[in-house]
């Protein structure tokens, strides 16, 4: 036994001293066990090239002999339609990786060392043909690359890239080959493969070099990857040499991890320069106003003919929208025709209206509310199709009975399709119009198999589906947190104990920190069309308990709301005292019931319809009698003898919440 413990010691110490002569002859110009680990988190501050107009010759000389560092001569000639920031205070994600494959001592099969760094700064401006412009230019500081080994990373940093003679690594963009420009300036999604041609410059050394890039295009947005392969020597520089790495290829993979904002040049006199149609045409949807220009669908090139599933019928409804921009608004006309199959239900049958809406385009917070209307319009969809409040015709949460909360026994009340029925002619949603960018063709599914709980995309940021009358959008019910990644957004709203929806918006509470949005379901978030961040309200399908989503679109204006939007549409309601500010959710805007209003009871039964038909036929107010005799099949005067009031009523009959039966 002493035998072989005197064996293993021996042996041992012998390993040892292999490893420090091993470690020493690899070592010759310089001691790895001296050197630091690069273990800091401080970042060099980088600053932004300084950027010298070409304003003279003289001055283009001056630039040319001294050479200043990060220095970059603009072409007066070149106007940019597109660009692409790196800095670091901009909203984009680039991240440069080196990837060596390498044979290490402690493995037996080869291992790809992959190192990193995230400072990165220049930009890439493109002109309307694609042609990058001359300072177009992409720096990669060296000073705190890492990978998995801080001593792989120390002695490429003193050894292969002398990064103290050599700090950065640039990359002059020349060209761009097959890239077609209208791919990055349409929002829809499109897969883009390209090269990146120019010069690139390490340790010293520049040489014409080809990126491949494979990147998708949407919302503004180009997210993807870049690579680019040589042998080190074609920078002159050093295959690495450690004790621990057995051996090195002699090719090293550059690669470019980006999400990166792409900005078009919205202050291009478009007069004074030759541009191709599609690009005005972008430039114009992308100015100040390109949010309340883009989302529309039903517009000119896009009309859809529907079904009302309600009728044994083949209806060919439209649904269009048009829309005008004024310095502060877009009036948007439309046909309040949804732009899928619908079910008008019990209040049938809705038609084509001339609708008009006034939408602001410029909306400001404020942290006093106005409360929208329990009932009626209080926003429209993307397609212009009214969005009403949470409440029935009797006073209860129509979209509660819907789930079956409670059960309506003033009168018969259903929902239908996507969330939507009609009130006579006039079609409307409570909740869930999201079904708006769902269609079923190529699913194998019809309208009536739509479910919000399996057809809705959970996987991506749900897109604008309406606008509030305040101006602010309304998205889907998938947003993205602080990190963007993708979560349902919740709302904050539950019911109040013994309750069940049966009284409305009364029985619900709001109680902060339940869910995501705030009293008016609203919160303020980056959008993918709206990077910076902008408030929005949210068509929520749940509150954070799991329960239905209370007010499921917005109860209440965190901006000013054009109020004339109220009275369209036939509907004439306005919240009671409509537009006071300061007034706290729930519940507020008088629930009074059918206060100096006639008795349609009698009336409905001589014409052997139901009360709720006869409301819907009238309209109004004032009641339209030209219409409602036409729907009724009976003629005006014979109706104007049947209903109570005299066809003149005016209007300063209480708010419409009972004159409008959904």
């Amino acid at each position: 036994m002493l035998f072989l413990n005197i064996i293993i010691y021996v042996v041992k110490y012998f390993l040892i001293l292999l490893t420090v002569i091993l470690f020493s002859c690899s070592s010759q110009e310089e001691s790895y066990t001296n050197m630091p680990d690069n273990d800091s988190n401080v970042k060099p501050k980088l600053e932004k090239p300084e950027i010298v107009k070409n304003d003279s010759q003289d001055n283009k000389d001056e630039n040319e002999s001294e050479e200043p560092e990060k220095q970059t001569i603009i072409d007066d000639s070149f106007t940019p339609l597109l660009s692409i920031e790196f800095q670091s205070n901009s909203d984009n994600y680039i991240k440069a990786n080196y990837r060596v494959t390498e044979q290490l001592a402690r493995l037996s099969y080869p291992n790809d060392a992959v190192g990193y760094t995230e400072d990165i700064t220049g930009g890439i401006y493109l002109d309307e043909k694609g042609i990058p412009a001359p300072e177009s230019i992409i720096n990669i500081d060296l000073s705190n690359l890492q990978s998995d080994e801080s001593k792989r990373d120390n002695y490429l940093k003193r050894n292969s890239l002398e990064t103290d003679k050599f700090p950065e690594v640039f990359f002059h963009v020349k060209e761009i080959k097959n890239l077609n420009i209208s791919s990055l300036l349409n929002l829809d999604k499109n897969e883009v493969e390209f090269q990146m041609i120019g010069d690139l410059t390490i340790h010293g050394v520049t040489q014409t070099k080809t990126w491949d890039i494979q990147a998708i295009s949407e919302m503004g947005r180009l997210k993807g990857q870049g690579s680019i392969s040589f042998p080190f020597s074609d920078f002159g520089m050093e295959i690495p040499k450690l004790f621990f790495i057995i051996s090195v290829e002699d090719t090293i993979t550059l690669e470019l991890d980006f999400d990166l904002l792409i900005s078009l040049n919205s202050s291009l006199n478009l007069d004074s320069i030759s541009l191709p149609e599609f690009v005005q045409k972008e430039i114009a949807n992308n100015n100040v106003n390109g949010l309340y220009t883009n989302a529309w669908l039903c517009t000119e090139n896009d009309r859809i003919i529907v079904d009302d599933l309600s009728t044994d019928d083949a209806e060919t409804w439209k649904c269009y929208v048009d829309i005008e921009l004024t310095d502060d608004s877009v009036i948007v006309t439309s046909t309040g025709i949804p732009n899928h199959d619908f079910q008008s239900g019990l209040g049938c049958c809705a038609q084509e209206n001339n609708y008009q809406w006034i939408i602001p385009t410029n909306p400001q917070f404020t942290e006093e509310i106005a409360m929208a209307p329990d009932r009626g319009p209080i926003a429209i969809t993307v397609t212009g199709v009214p969005i009403y409040g949470p409440e029935e015709g009797p006073g209860g949460d129509a979209v509660a009975l819907h789930f079956d909360y409670f059960e309506e026994d003033r009168q018969p009340i259903e929902l239908g399709l996507c969330g939507g029925h009609s009130a006579g002619a006039y079609f409307h949603y409570h909740f869930d119009a999201n079904c708006l960018h769902w269609h079923p063709e190529g699913t194998s599914l019809d309208w009536e198999d739509w479910d919000y709980t399996k057809n809705l995309n959970s996987d991506e940021h749900s897109p604008v589906i309406g606008f509030a009358f305040d101006g602010f959008p309304i998205y889907g019910p998938y947003g993205w947190d602080s990190y963007k990644n993708v979560i349902e957004i919740t709302s904050s709203y539950r019911l109040k104990k013994d309750t069940n929806g049966y009284n409305g918006i009364d029985d619900w509470e709001y109680i902060e920190g339940l869910g995501d949005t705030d009293e008016c379901n609203g919160l303020s978030s980056s959008t993918p069309e709206v990077p910076d961040g902008i408030y929005h309200y949210v068509s929520t399908i749940r509150n954070g308990q799991g329960q239905i989503g209370f007010p499921y679109f917005l109860l209440c204006y965190h901006g000013v709301p054009n109020e004339s939007n109220y009275d369209v549409g036939g509907q004439g309601q306005g919240p009671p005292g409509a537009g006071g500010q300061g007034q706290g959710p729930p519940g507020v805007g008088g629930q009074g019931q059918g206060q100096g209003l006639p008795d349609f009871t009698e009336a409905a039964s001589k014409l052997g319809i139901t009360t709720t038909e006869l409301i819907a036929a009238l309209g109004g107010p004032p009641p339209d009698f030209e219409s409602a005799a036409r729907i009724l099949g009976v003629s005006i005067e014979e109706l104007q003898k049947i209903i109570p009031v005299p066809p003149a009523v005016p209007a300063p009959v209480p708010p419409v919440q009972n004159y409008e039966y959904r």
